[in-house]
């Protein structure tokens, strides 16, 4: 086995649940300069009657603000790799201005890339009455628990709305940390891990051409800098494309990753309130949902928005791993940057 395998990794990312659940640092409060900061952004806009495309950093000024979204930033993609930001008052905005709110604060963290087939920048992660588990259904359209897996993109965030009923709790847990663990308790499974596997093309899971050319690794490393990519329904569904299985050691990895994932000492677990924001480096990080029953009143259902976005330096990866550009290369949403 390569060494690089069995050195544990030393890195705030690497955290454990019960080390930080307890901890403050990594929650963030919007104070009553930060909020009227945002209102003022938001009627510079309106103003200009922008749509979210065409808004950037300099039509979205935010003097103050900015400094500490900056210290965000970099504690997603050099420190711990989350931050959960609390105390906008969501309920005195329109659906429409949240959404520009939170899409301007994207714009000081990344470059927002196309989150499906259909170019949609600004998602909307609800019930749609679809079931999981169909080639052609996402996760965040259904009601259904999710499985702890990565996203299509560097940054994501989350913004509550609405919450359900009951059930729709947040989880996440360090991948880095997952790694340490299995390097620790079973590291015969990390070279098929770093190996990786072929994965449904989602875009493409319908087509004759729906599964990728070439492995796609759960773990790589380069330069010491460790990066994770998981979405087991994935590797699943393209076994079941291929007419292929895997093989006992393959599976019994995975399920190593889905176990450690669930573990309580490593995980962290998250009630979002109606505009908390929660900002996750999708290479170290992975995150979860419960199930969830939602209100008969179509007004009162769940709602989280969506960001998916691309950092500004991109982070180092070899060659195997390809980088996360969402659906497309995100040029529709770059035009706001170009000035």
């Amino acid at each position: 086995m390569s060494e690089i395998y069995r050195q544990k990794i030393d890195h705030p990312a690497a955290w454990r649940g019960e080390d930080i659940r307890d901890s403050s640092e990594w929650i963030h409060e919007l104070n009553q300069q930060d909020v009227a900061e945002l209102d003022a952004a938001l009627r510079n806009v309106r103003a200009l009657k922008l749509d979210l495309p065409r808004i950037g950093r300099e039509n979205f000024p935010l003097p103050t603000l900015s400094a500490r979204i900056a210290g965000w930033s970099e504690q997603i993609e050099n420190g711990r790799g989350f931050v959960l930001v609390r105390g906008f008052p969501a309920e005195n905005y329109s659906l429409e201005d949240v959404e520009t709110i939170f899409w301007g604060i994207g714009t000081y963290l990344g470059l927002p890339v196309t989150q499906n087939p259909r170019g949609e920048l600004m998602g909307h992660v609800k019930d749609y009455g679809r079931k999981f588990g169909n080639l052609d259904v996402r996760g965040y359209e259904t009601n259904a628990h999710l499985p702890f897996h990565t996203d299509g993109c560097d940054l994501v965030g989350l913004m509550c709305w609405r919450k359900a009923k009951s059930g729709g709790r947040s989880s996440i847990v360090s991948a880095l940390a997952i790694h340490n663990e299995i390097n620790e308790r079973c590291p015969q499974f990390l070279p098929a891990l770093y190996r990786g596997f072929r994965d449904i093309k989602r875009e493409a899971a319908l087509t004759n051409d729906p599964v990728t050319a070439s492995r796609i690794p759960v773990f790589g490393q380069i330069n010491g800098i460790v990066s994770c990519r998981y979405v087991r329904a994935q590797i699943e569904a393209a076994m079941t494309r291929l007419g292929e299985a895997l093989t006992d050691h393959e599976r019994a990895a995975l399920d190593c990753v889905d176990r450690l994932a669930v573990d309580p000492l490593l995980r962290i677990d998250m009630d979002l309130q109606p505009g908390d924001m929660q900002l996750c480096n999708n290479y170290t990080i992975l995150h979860s949902r419960t199930d969830f029953e939602d209100w008969d009143e179509p007004e009162r259902r769940r709602l989280m928005l969506r960001l998916w976005l691309s950092f500004r330096q991109r982070r180092p990866l070899p060659s195997d791993f390809p980088q996360h550009n969402g659906y497309g290369l995100g040029q529709i949403a770059e035009i706001a940057f170009s000035a």
